[in-house]
């Protein structure tokens, strides 16, 4: 498996000390000093001088990290269970993966984060009907597919592809399909092959749900922060 390292550098939401935000004119979702990619806002980044009587104090910027605390969680607890050794438990011989948590985990990351698109996208849309669609499509397969076709005349994965992420929308299938096999009575369906395949899966999938979001949830009205509760 990958050393903590690997999987650090497997999350972009934290570029060394420099997290990602939110613009606050459009509501994209980007790294500084580069402006934003969606508005072309720049962000002045000097420090800003202050003076209490004769003292005078340099304040460097500050910005909210784009990310909800429970997501740097789950990456947390997903980078431990990577690294945990491997038990000689003979009842793992043929069955599953004795890592199979990290594709729990990750599919916990993955629907939290969808969670949040379908509210930050939905959020103009007039009076109660954005929480009436959110209830009626209820499952993070009718949201990806009937949702998602019906505001944008596309499915997720279809987007997914044209932003450039079509290997991580194939893979996106596979484990929600081995994932809902094993909750119903398949433990091998999470097996080292499909544990390896997440974590070669993780960084492109994240990006690529970045690139989403800035595609559909930005320029609006009502701006949905992934970091508010």
């Amino acid at each position: 498996m990958r050393t903590d390292a690997e999987v650090a550098g497997l999350s972009p939401w934290r570029d060394g000390i420099v997290p990602l935000i939110h613009c606050h004119l459009c509501n994209a979702l980007f790294d500084l000093p580069a402006p934003c990619p969606v508005c072309g806002h720049v962000y002045d980044l000097r420090p800003q001088t202050i003076r209490d009587g004769a003292t005078t104090f340099e304040v460097q910027p500050a910005f909210n990290g784009a990310l909800h605390w429970s997501a740097h969680v789950l990456l947390h607890q997903m980078k431990l269970e990577v690294g945990r050794p491997l038990g000689l438990d003979s009842q793992f011989v043929g069955g599953p993966s004795q890592r199979l948590v990290v594709v729990i985990l990750f599919w916990s990351l993955f629907e939290s984060l969808m969670d949040r698109f379908y509210q930050a996208a939905l959020a103009d849309l007039p009076g109660t009907l954005p929480e009436e669609l959110l209830s009626r499509f209820s499952s993070i397969g009718s949201r990806l597919d009937r949702l998602h076709r019906a505001r944008w005349g596309v499915t997720f994965w279809q987007d997914f592809a044209e932003l450039g992420y079509a290997e991580a929308a194939d893979y996106l299938r596979i484990v929600q399909d081995r994932r809902n096999r094993f909750i119903h009575g398949d433990p091998r369906a999470i097996d080292d092959e499909l544990v390896e395949a997440t974590m070669a899966n993780l960084l492109s999938v994240q990006l690529g749900w970045i690139a989403l979001f800035n595609r559909r949830c930005t320029g609006m009205n009502k701006k949905v922060k992934l970091w508010e509760d």
